[in-house]
C-alpha cells in the first residue's frame, strides 16, 4: 500500500485510540495516576492525529480566486493545534502529579499493566519514525508536529512502565513520573511550537536561499535580490535578476523562463517562484498546484494611451516643442499607415514621469511606441530599444517640431 500523510494521520488516529482506551481501563482498575496521565495524553493524540489529517487535507486545495496563494498555512494552523493541546496534555500530567503527592493513594502492581505499557512503547515509537519519516519527506509541520506527538508518548510511557515496576519498592514513584512526565511534554511543546509559529510568520529559509544562489551564480546570472519564505510546508521565492540590457526581450524572457523551471525542478519544496527581470522590466512566475501542475504568469508592461492604428512614433514635448530631453512629462504620438500618411496625432502625458529619472523607456514601452524621436538619447535607452526592437532618430537641434511633421513620412 502506497503510503502517504493522510493514511499515516489516520492509522495513527486509530492505534491511539485503541491504545487511549486500555491505557484508561486498565489505569482506573489499579488507579495508577500515571497510567491515567498517559491514557490521557493518547487520547489527545486521537484529536490531534484527527487535526493534523484535516490540516494535511485542507493544505493540498488548490490554489483559487480568493487563496492565490494557495491553503499551505491550513497545515502550520493544524500544526499550533497539535502544539496547543500537546502543552495542555503537559499540565494537567503535572497537576495530577502534583495531587498525587498531597493524597498518596496505592497502586496496584500489574502484570496486565506493564504488557500494555510494554506493547505501547513499540508501537508509539513505530507511528513515530513513519511520522517523522513522511513528515519531513513532504515537509508537513502538522504531521512532525504529530511525531513530536507521538515520541513523547513513547518517553512517557517508558516512564509508566518504570513507575509500574517501582512503586512496588517506592510509594512516589507513581507520582514522580507523572510529573517528569509532564515536564517533558512542556519542552517538547516550546520546541515544536516555535517552529510551526516561524512558518506562520513567513520566516526565510537560509538554506534554500545558498542552494539558489549558487544555482543562480552556475547560470552566470547576476542576482540583484533574493527572498525566501515559508508557508506551511511550503515554500516560496522571488528573484530579482539583471541581465545583460543588450539582450533581446524574447532571449530574456526565455532565459528567466529557463531559470524558474530549473528552480521548480531541482527543488521540490519550492511552490512559488517569481523571477522579476530588472534590466528589462519583465516577471515570470509560476504556482505549483495540488497534482504538480504548474499555472505560470508573466507581467511586462502596462498598455497606456489610445488604441494603436497603423506605426506609432513618438516625439518628446516641453512647452509644446521637442524637449531637450527623452525623458519628458509629455510626448506627441503619431499613428502612420504604411504609406505614411498620418492616422492620428495626439498629445499623452506620460504617467511615470518624474524629475529624477523621467521614466521615458517605460513610457514608450506602455504607449507601445514603434520609433522614438528625440534631441538626445542615453545609451542605457538606446540599448534598452534595440533589445525590443523600437527604432530610434535623432532630432538636430535646428529643427523644430513643425519641421519635423511637414510634408515627410516619420517611420
Amino acid at each position: 500500500m502506497q503510503m502517504n500523510q493522510e493514511k499515516i494521520s489516520l492509522i495513527s488516529t486509530l492505534v491511539n485510540f485503541l491504545l487511549a482506551l486500555a491505557k484508561l481501563i486498565i489505569g482506573l482498575l489499579i488507579n495508577s495516576v500515571a497510567l491515567i496521565a498517559d491514557a490521557i495524553h493518547s487520547g489527545m493524540d486521537v484529536f490531534s492525529s484527527l487535526v493534523t489529517f484535516l490540516g494535511i487535507k485542507a493544505a493540498k486545495k488548490p490554489v483559487d480566486r480568493k487563496h492565490p496563494y494557495g491553503y499551505y498555512r491550513a497545515e502550520s494552523l493544524a500544526g499550533l493545534m497539535v502544539a496547543v493541546l500537546l502543552g495542555l496534555s503537559g499540565a494537567w500530567i503535572i497537576y495530577e502529579g502534583s495531587n498525587r503527592f498531597l493524597e498518596m493513594e496505592p497502586v496496584i502492581f500489574s502484570l496486565w499493566a506493564i504488557g500494555l505499557m510494554a506493547a505501547t512503547i513499540i508501537i508509539n515509537e513505530v507511528m513515530a519514525r513513519l511520522k517523522f519519516h513522511y513528515g519531513r519527506k513532504h515537509e508537513s509541520l502538522s504531521l512532525v508536529a504529530d511525531a513530536e506527538h507521538s515520541r513523547a508518548d513513547v518517553i512517557s510511557s517508558i516512564g509508566v512502565l518504570v513507575s509500574l515496576v517501582a512503586v512496588r519498592y517506592f510509594i512516589y514513584a507513581d507520582a514522580l513520573i507523572a510529573l517528569l512526565i509532564g515536564l517533558y511534554i512542556l519542552k517538547e511543546t516550546f520546541s515544536i511550537g516555535k517552529e510551526i509559529t516561524d512558518s506562520l510568520l513567513d520566516v526565510a529559509n537560509p538554506e534554500l536561499e545558498k542552494k539558489i544562489r549558487s544555482m543562480v551564480t552556475a547560470q552566470r546570472i547576476e542576482l540583484a535580490d533574493l527572498k525566501t519564505r515559508k508557508i506551511g510546508g511550503a515554500n516560496f521565492a522571488e528573484l530579482k535578476i539583471k541581465l545583460d540590457p543588450r539582450i533581446k526581450l524574447d532571449k530574456a524572457s526565455y532565459l528567466a523562463k529557463s531559470l524558474k523551471n530549473q528552480l521548480l525542478d531541482n527543488f521540490p519544496q519550492l511552490k512559488y517562484v517569481v523571477i522579476s527581470v530588472e534590466s528589462h522590466e519583465i516577471k515570470e512566475g509560476t504556482i505549483m498546484g495540488q497534482f504538480g501542475q504548474r499555472t505560470g504568469f508573466r507581467k511586462g508592461f502596462e498598455i497606456i494611451g489610445p488604441k494603436k492604428i497603423g506605426q506609432r512614433i513618438i516625439i518628446p514635448l516641453e512647452n509644446n516643442e521637442i524637449s531637450q530631453h527623452f525623458g519628458a512629462a509629455e510626448y506627441l504620438v503619431i499613428d502612420q499607415d504604411k504609406d505614411g500618411s498620418i492616422l492620428r496625432k495626439e498629445k499623452v502625458k506620460n504617467p511615470y514621469f518624474n524629475k529624477e529619472t523621467g521614466h521615458g523607456f517605460k513610457f514608450v514601452k506602455s504607449i507601445l511606441a514603434d520609433k522614438v524621436m528625440a534631441r538626445e538619447i542615453g545609451l542605457n535607452a538606446q540599448r534598452n530599444f534595440e533589445a525590443y526592437g523600437i527604432k530610434m532618430e535623432i532630432i538636430s537641434p535646428g529643427k523644430k517640431l513643425k519641421d519635423v511633421l511637414q510634408g515627410q513620412s516619420l517611420v
